[in-house]
């Protein structure tokens, strides 16, 4: 009788652990976004295929936050860059306001000599804004 009394304490301890890890693992993976340095859908709307990167962002941070490099470090993040017959491609991950985020790809096509160009926007995903 004893030994099956330890065996269900043994077992409500396993599963009350298992359940606590659950729950900080869903706690941890839940996204609050990073306030308003971030997108929201309502900016990510606003964004069109040809815009400049400097439009882009200037639609974004409408609050000129992105001054401080720690908070546009935590704003947006070039995660790749390519490049083909002087047509550099970027793809940046922009943090969502409240959740979420946007991949925005942009082009620059130096091809035709010109010194200064501005990427401008040639793709633009959203993945749960708000």
């Amino acid at each position: 009788m004893k030994n099956l009394i330890k065996k269900w304490w043994l077992l409500i301890i396993f599963v009350l652990v298992i359940i606590a890890v659950i729950l900080i693992v869903l706690m941890n993976a839940r996204s609050d976004g990073i306030g308003t340095a971030g997108i929201s859908l309502i900016e990510y709307e606003k964004i069109e295929l040809g815009m400049s990167q400097f439009t882009v962002n200037e639609i974004i941070d409408e609050f000129d936050e992105w001054s401080d490099d720690e908070i546009y470090n935590k704003s947006c993040e070039e995660i790749s860059k390519s490049s083909q017959n002087s047509v550099y491609t970027y793809l940046y991950k922009y943090y969502g306001e409240k959740n979420g985020y946007a991949i925005i790809t942009f082009e620059a096509d130096y091809s035709k000599g010109d010194l200064f160009v501005l990427p401008s926007v040639v793709k633009k995903e959203k993945f749960n804004l708000k």
